[in-house]
C-alpha cells in the first residue's frame, strides 16, 4: 500500500494551483487590460487594436495541440523515477519567465516587430505551461484515490486557485502605487515582474515537496498517442462532462476577459474597485467550502454543478441589464468615505451596489465548479484505471484541455472583438462589453443541457467498491 497524502503535503502540492492561477490570470486578464488600451490607462499602444485576442487564440490551439503529445510522454516515462514531478521541475522556471517576457515587447508603439516578439513569447508560455500543468495535473488524479477525500482535495486545490486568482486584481492597486514613481508602462512592468516571481516559486515547491513514488501506484502506459486519445474521448460519460466543461469554460472566459471592464465601462468605477468584488467573492466562496463538502456528500457532484451553472445565467444576465437594476436601486452619488474613495469620484449608489452584488453572488457557484469538474474527471480517470488496467491519467488531463482549450482559443479571441463592436476610436464598447455577459449566459444554459447527461453516482460506486475490496484484500494479507 502506498502512503496516504498528509494535509500538510496537501497543501505544498496545491501552491502548484497557486502559481497556475497567478501566471494564467496574468495572460488571460492583463494581457488584454495591457495591450487594448484605454484612454484612462496611460499606456503606449503597442499592438494593432484588437489583435492580442487573435495572437493569445493562436497561443490556446498551440497549447492544446502540444496538450496529448506532453501526457503521452509522462504517461509513458518509467513508474520508478516519477512520471510527473520531473517534468514540472524543469518547466516550473521558464513557465514563469517567459509569461513576463510577453509584456516586454522591443518596440514602444505599434510594430509589427512587437506583433513577432509576443507570437513567440506566446508560444514558449504556452509550451512551458504545457510541460508544467498537464503533468502537475495528472498528479493531482493520482495522489487521492478515496472519493471523498479527493472532493476535500479539490477543495484545497480550488481554494490555493481562487486565491491565487483573486491576489493577481491587486495588480492595479500596485501600479497605482508605482505610478507615483515611474511611467504608467514601467509601474506595469513592475508589477508584473513581482507577481511573475511569485509564479515561480510556488510553481516550484510542489516539485519538493511530494516524492511522487511513495504517493502514486502506477504504470507506464506505451498506447500510442493517436490510440490513447480516441480511446479517452470515446469514453461517453468522459465525453459528456468534456463538453458541458468545455462550454461552461466558454462562458467563464468571456466573463473572466471582460471583468475589469465591467467595473470600469459599464459601472463607471474605477478598474480597482475589481480588487474589492473578488476580495468579496474569495471570502463568501470559502465560506461556502465546507457546505459544498457537505453536500456532496449527500447529494452527489452532479446536482449542485446544475445548480451552480444555473446561478452564473442570471448573474450574467444581471450585468447585461445592469442598467434598470442599478437605477432601481439609486441613482445619486455614494457619500463620502473609504468606498467612495475606492469606487471614484461621483460613483452612483446603484453602481457600485451592482458590482458588491456581483462578488456576493458569483461567491457559491465559483466554489462549486471549481472544485466539482475537476473531482469528477479524477474518479472518471480512477475508474477508467480500473476498468481498463491502463494508467492514462495524463490523457485523461490533456484530452480534456485539448477540447476546451480549443474552444477557448476561439472565444478569446471573439471576446476581445465583441468589447470593440461598434468602436469609431480602437476603444471598447459600451455595448461590446455588455454583450459579453449575454454571450457568457448563453453558454451556460448549454452547459446545464449537456451536465443533465453525465452520470455521477454509478463512477463513484464502482471507485468505492474497488477501494473497499482493496483494503479488505490488503487486511487479510496482513493478519
Amino acid at each position: 500500500m502506498k502512503k496516504e497524502l498528509s494535509n500538510g503535503r496537501m497543501f505544498g502540492l496545491c501552491l502548484g494551483e497557486f502559481a497556475r492561477a497567478v501566471l494564467g490570470g496574468l495572460i488571460v486578464t492583463y494581457t488584454l487590460k495591457f495591450f487594448n488600451v484605454t484612454p484612462a490607462s496611460g499606456l503606449p499602444l503597442l499592438l494593432p487594436a484588437g489583435m492580442m485576442g487573435l495572437l493569445r487564440g493562436v497561443g490556446v490551439i498551440f497549447d492544446a495541440v502540444t496538450d496529448p503529445w506532453v501526457a503521452s510522454l509522462s504517461d509513458r516515462r518509467a513508474p520508478e523515477k516519477g512520471r510527473r514531478i520531473p517534468f514540472m521541475r524543469w518547466a516550473a522556471v521558464p513557465y514563469a519567465l517567459t509569461c513576463l517576457l510577453i509584456f516586454f515587447p522591443p518596440a514602444g508603439t505599434v510594430s509589427w516587430v512587437n506583433v513577432v516578439w509576443v507570437v513567440a513569447m506566446l508560444l514558449c508560455y504556452y509550451m512551458s505551461s504545457t510541460l508544467y500543468c498537464v503533468p502537475f495535473m495528472a498528479l493531482q488524479q493520482e495522489v487521492v484515490t478515496d472519493t471523498r477525500r479527493r472532493v476535500f482535495f479539490y477543495t484545497v486545490n480550488s481554494l490555493m486557485f481562487v486565491l491565487g486568482s483573486a491576489v493577481i486584481y491587486a495588480l492595479p492597486v500596485m501600479v497605482g502605487a508605482f505610478e507615483g514613481t515611474m511611467a504608467p508602462v514601467s509601474a506595469w512592468r513592475a508589477a508584473l515582474s513581482i507577481f511573475a516571481l511569485i509564479g515561480a516559486v510556488c510553481a516550484l515547491v510542489p516539485c519538493f515537496v511530494v516524492r511522487e513514488q511513495d504517493y502514486v501506484e502506477s504504470k507506464s502506459c506505451y498506447m500510442p498517442l493517436l490510440q490513447s486519445l480516441k480511446t479517452t474521448l470515446r469514453y461517453k460519460n468522459f465525453a459528456v462532462m468534456t463538453v458541458g466543461y468545455l462550454i461552461m469554460q466558454a462562458g467563464f472566459a468571456f466573463f473572466n476577459g471582460a471583468l475589469l471592464f465591467y467595473i470600469d465601462t459599464l459601472l463607471g468605477l474605477r478598474e480597482s474597485f475589481a480588487t474589492i468584488v473578488l476580495a468579496i467573492s474569495i471570502v463568501v466562496g470559502i465560506c461556502t467550502y465546507p457546505l459544498v463538502n457537505l453536500l456532496v456528500r449527500r447529494f452527489g457532484k452532479k446536482p449542485l454543478l446544475l445548480a451552480a451553472c444555473c446561478a452564473y445565467v442570471f448573474i450574467y444576465l444581471g450585468i447585461f441589464f445592469y442598467a434598470p437594476i442599478s437605477a432601481a436601486i439609486g441613482s445619486g452619488p455614494i457619500g463620502p468615505g473609504l468606498l467612495a474613495s475606492l469606487a471614484g469620484e461621483g460613483a452612483a449608489v446603484g453602481d457600485v451596489a451592482v458590482a458588491l452584488l456581483i462578488g456576493v453572488l458569483v461567491a457559491f457557484p465559483i466554489a462549486c465548479t471549481n472544485i466539482l469538474p475537476p473531482a469528477a474527471f479524477a474518479d472518471m480517470a480512477q475508474y477508467d484505471r480500473i476498468r481498463s488496467g491502463e494508467d492514462r491519467a495524463g490523457m485523461f488531463v490533456a484530452a480534456r484541455q485539448f477540447v476546451t482549450k480549443l474552444s477557448q482559443a476561439a472565444v478569446t479571441a471573439i471576446v476581445s472583438y465583441t468589447m470593440y463592436l461598434g468602436t469609431t476610436d480602437s476603444y471598447p464598447t459600451h455595448g461590446g462589453v455588455r454583450a459579453t455577459a449575454l454571450i457568457a449566459a448563453c453558454c451556460l444554459v448549454f452547459a446545464v443541457v449537456v451536465y443533465a447527461f453525465y452520470d455521477d453516482r454509478s463512477v463513484v460506486a464502482a471507485i468505492d467498491r474497488f477501494n473497499a475490496d482493496k483494503k479488505a484484500h490488503s487486511a487479510q494479507g496482513g493478519s
